[in-house]
């Protein structure tokens, strides 16, 4: 076994032995080990909300999605299980959104909620452009959870935070009730229609759309912010890895908007890992903070005298890359976005190149577009065999190459927005959202500012 395959394996083994106990007499859905049954009797539920839209998962698509569906006239509300909104940008301290540009710097094709979200940083000094929004983005993340919180309130939305998705209630193929867990207990939220932007698609998996589990999943990041590190950090930790118990790996970093040079670091993976599986996320979680710590290690003895690591913060969530993809009513192919399709349906535009991260060195293989700009159409968040359900964020329909492209946030974003319109009018038509026309979406984002091409 090869020594990067060791210290992957070990580490997540570990933590997942601690977990399970040695005890497997027994196995739950999903796999994840037990020790037993017992039986939970059954009780009455309180229906806390009965809305028209209801989101679950606040990252900025998830937010963009209510955001879209209430200014559409829908009564919303939206499931977050963090502290905060703003998903893998906020939870995961990944600052980076990417260019609002064609490739030939031509034309806008990017707007919308997210020009609206950089406007509203730009004012406090929270986001840092380059090439006046024709390279990418540096946000502070922090401002950018109060910016989404005031958008949820400005909108109207009923937010439930420290809230876990818990299990559908189903009538026939439509989902009729969420059952949510917080502080309160155990309590439902009924809707006419669920937008599922919880990255894993949690929901859609429990109403039974058919999914993948790719083999080879890009692995996941445990991002940090660290002052004083050394300019050459990366260099040292590929000369000394060995020691700190660090595999072979590939990692970026990034700047902190209006900070006294605090780094983002995204420097290493977590490899082998499906973060859908509450063992291996927990492992995970584990795995990437002691990575952190081994390459602040580094630094503090290899990096110079004047060198003084400080950790700043961490994440509450590890970035999570890929876990399920699912089946919609179509699928989008790595040609699709090489060549820069269009669609008639099409509901967002984007330019990043596609990206897949090596699931055993870490490396970032890209294939650039040959165009101007690709396009996702609205089919590949819609499914015949969910008629009141809209897929949203990275778990749409993709093959491996696409997702390697339409993953990053300034994609999703416009997926959110564009599964709110979509789910606010299937509500209020009383009609399945794969029968919602597509041109009615266009303009209804159109309508809202966003860019439809």
């Amino acid at each position: 076994m090869k020594r990067r395959t060791f210290l992957g394996s070990a580490a997540l083994a570990a933590a997942g032995n601690l977990m399970a106990g040695e005890a497997r007499s027994d196995e739950q859905a999903g796999g994840t080990p037990a020790v037993g049954r017992i039986e939970e009797k059954p009780r009455s539920i309180p229906v806390v909300q009965d809305c028209d839209v209801c989101v679950l998962g606040g990252s900025c698509t998830g937010v963009f999605a209510a955001v879209r569906a209430a200014q559409t006239g829908a009564r919303v509300a939206i499931v977050e299980k963090q502290n905060a909104f703003g998903g893998v940008a906020t939870s995961s301290l990944v600052n980076i959104w990417h260019k609002l540009y064609s490739n030939d710097g031509k034309q806008q094709i990017i707007g919308g909620l997210t020009g609206q979200v950089i406007e509203r940083l730009e004012r406090i000094q929270a986001v840092t452009s380059h090439g006046d929004g024709k390279r990418h983005f540096t946000l502070n993340t922090e401002e950018l959870k109060i910016e989404l919180d005031r958008l949820v309130v400005e909108n109207g939305i009923r937010p439930y935070l420290h809230t876990f998705y818990a299990a559908p209630q189903i009538e026939g193929d439509r989902v009729t009730a969420v059952f949510i867990e917080n502080k309160n207990g155990r309590q439902a939220i009924r809707a006419k229609v669920f937008v599922d932007a919880t990255g894993d698609g949690d929901l859609a998996k429990d109403a039974g759309i058919p999914f993948e589990i790719r083999s080879g999943l890009q692995p996941p990041t445990t991002c940090a912010e660290i002052s004083g590190l050394p300019d050459t950090i990366l260099k040292l930790i590929e000369e000394h890895r060995e020691e700190f118990g660090l595999a072979r790996d590939h990692g970026w970093g990034s700047l902190v908007p209006s900070s006294d040079g605090v780094r983002m670091c995204a420097y290493t993976h977590v490899f082998n890992t499906d973060a859908s599986d509450a063992n291996q996320l927990t492992a995970a979680e584990i795995e990437g903070r002691r990575q952190i710590r081994a390459y602040m290690d580094i630094a503090r003895k290899f990096g110079g005298s004047d060198n003084e690591p400080c950790l700043v913060d961490l994440p509450s969530y590890i970035g999570v890359r890929e876990t399920r993809s699912f089946t919609a009513d179509y699928k989008l192919t790595e040609a699709d976005v090489l060549s820069c399709k269009r669609f008639p349906d099409a509901i967002a535009n984007g330019t990043y190149h596609i990206d897949v991260h090596n699931p055993t060195t870490g490396r970032f293989e890209f294939k650039e577009p040959k165009g101007d700009f690709y396009q996702i159409p609205l089919s590949t968040m819609v499914t015949h065999k969910a008629p009141n359900l809209v897929l949203a964020g990275r778990m749409i329909s993709t093959d491996r190459g696409a997702f390697g492209g339409v993953r990053v946030m300034v994609n999703l974003n416009q997926v959110g927005e564009a599964a709110g319109v979509a789910a606010s009018l299937a509500g209020s038509r009383a009609e399945p959202v794969f029968q919602v026309d597509a041109e009615s979406v266009r303009k209804g984002l159109a309508n809202l500012g966003a860019i439809v091409i």
